[in-house]
């Protein structure tokens, strides 16, 4: 992707010149908050999670691999010292810094599980591999593109990448503590990366895979295997992706005011999972921004 596709000026009076599969995967009523009366500064200053700069500072691991051609061992070193200077984000939330020290220990299997699914694949074959490669896709009748980027692409097909990891399980034990199970990937893959791969496969042209990741196994799925991602899949996929730009384009255009819309247009459901990383005060101003 060389440059921004056109964009409509009523998109860009909210600050907006692109849609993603991130922001599709999120309910209207958070979207509308975090994309149009928020902006990209306020969504940068949110906290993150452990298991997010987990999936991240894993995916240093496996880029050094297979883009600069390090060991095994030493693309799990890199990322190790990447995750270890995220300790900071967590010193004041006890949770999360229980999950950033299992998550720790987990990242050496991690980047090996994930490293042998593309062996799988024979990845070092390809002479030409981008990570974190922008495509874009303009659908007809939609004024702003969507744009995403793949975390690998070779010249014949490209991966998404998702990593699983332990989460707290159940009441804590007598000395305080939690157990934190084992985490197992499904028989088929979550909706909101079917999602992903239909965009990618859409926007790339290209075949693709979907490979998860965690201390225990992997798992590939492929667009010209899976029966979770055939064609009938991905085509209904991207009808949903246009309903769903064509429906926030109709809400923008009725007016400049963000919380006008939010107030008289949108049905709001402060119990989707969206909200579950917010704190009580951030939960109520969503709550007074709607009214409620």
């Amino acid at each position: 992707m060389d440059q921004i596709s056109y964009v409509a000026d009523y998109w860009l009076k909210h600050g907006l010149d692109h849609l993603s599969p991130t922001q599709k995967n999120k309910p209207l009523c958070a979207w509308w908050y975090e994309y149009v009366f928020k902006d990209q500064k306020w969504r940068r200053k949110k906290k993150p999670s452990a298991k997010m700069k987990a999936g991240i500072s894993a995916q240093i691991g496996w880029d050094n691999y297979v883009l600069k051609d390090t060991s095994e061992d030493e693309s799990i070193d890199l990322a190790i010292k990447d995750y270890q200077k995220q300790k900071g984000f967590f010193i004041d939330d006890e949770k999360e810094m229980k999950q950033w020290e299992v998550n720790l220990e987990a990242i050496p299997a991690v980047i090996k599980n994930y490293i042998q699914a593309l062996k799988d694949l024979d990845i070092k074959k390809h002479t030409t591999i981008n990570a974190e490669h922008y495509v874009d896709l303009q659908m007809d009748g939609i004024e702003i593109p969507w744009i995403g980027r793949t975390d690998l692409e070779t010249k014949e097909f490209f991966i998404e990448a998702k990593t699983k990891w332990q989460k707290r399980a159940g009441k804590p034990r007598k000395d305080g503590t939690y157990n934190y199970g084992k985490v197992a990937v499904a028989a088929e893959p979550e909706a909101a990366h079917v999602d992903q791969v239909s965009f990618y496969e859409a926007a790339t042209k290209k075949p693709g895979y979907l490979i998860y990741a965690t201390p225990y196994e992997y798992k590939v799925f492929s667009t010209d295997e899976s029966s979770a991602l055939t064609a009938e899949t991905r085509e209904s996929c991207m009808k949903d992706f246009y309903r769903t730009a064509l429906t926030r384009q109709n809400l923008i255009k009725l007016s400049d005011d963000a919380e006008y819309v939010a107030k008289n247009f949108i049905q709001p459901d402060f119990k989707n999972i969206n909200y579950f990383g917010y704190s009580d005060d951030e939960l109520d101003e969503v709550k007074n921004f709607y009214g409620r």
